[in-house]
């Protein structure tokens, strides 16, 4: 008589469990999303697109197709790895990133990624400077900043 079949959810490979087969951090050499973005690329991106913000806000707007491409990878990414310990860092950089972008549709990121950091990773570590950030998100650019505005020229900055 053959031994009863373990139920498909009880164990994995080598007897390991399927739901710790399925935390595990995503290889260096995996690509993720529409670009096809290694997880390092991901960060660049966004640390990148940040500091062209930071030292351009004017030009705030010419940043926007590559983090929305970058925000579809790191989706990808999420799903295929949802317990990479990466992954919260990268997202709350994003949320960081809209932040810097100081018209409605960057508070409106700003919301969303904070929504999407709460939803997936309550615990991690950055969440109480991710609340912060989303609590202050504001379309009034800090005192002396250029004021991006939708047509991507900057308006007057306000006098100090």
């Amino acid at each position: 008589m053959l031994a009863p079949a373990k139920p498909a959810d009880a164990a994995g490979h080598h007897g390991k469990p399927v739901a710790q087969a399925k935390c595990r951090v995503a290889p260096a050499d995996e690509y993720f999303g529409k670009l096809k973005m290694s997880i390092l690329g991901i960060r660049n991106t966004i640390k990148d697109q940040g500091l062209k913000v930071d030292y351009q806000p004017d030009k705030a707007e010419t940043t926007f197709n590559a983090i929305a491409l970058t925000e579809d990878a790191i989706h990808d990414w999420e799903h295929k790895y949802p317990c990479d310990s990466w992954l919260p860092g990268t997202i709350y950089a994003l949320e960081h990133y809209y932040a810097k972008i100081h018209t409605s549709d960057g508070v409106r990121h700003v919301h969303a990624t904070y929504a999407w950091l709460r939803r997936d990773f309550p615990r991690a570590r950055m969440m109480q400077v991710a609340m912060r950030e989303n609590s202050t998100a504001s379309a009034i650019p800090p005192a002396g900043a250029a004021v991006v505005t939708t047509g991507g020229v900057p308006a007057a900055s306000p006098a100090p």
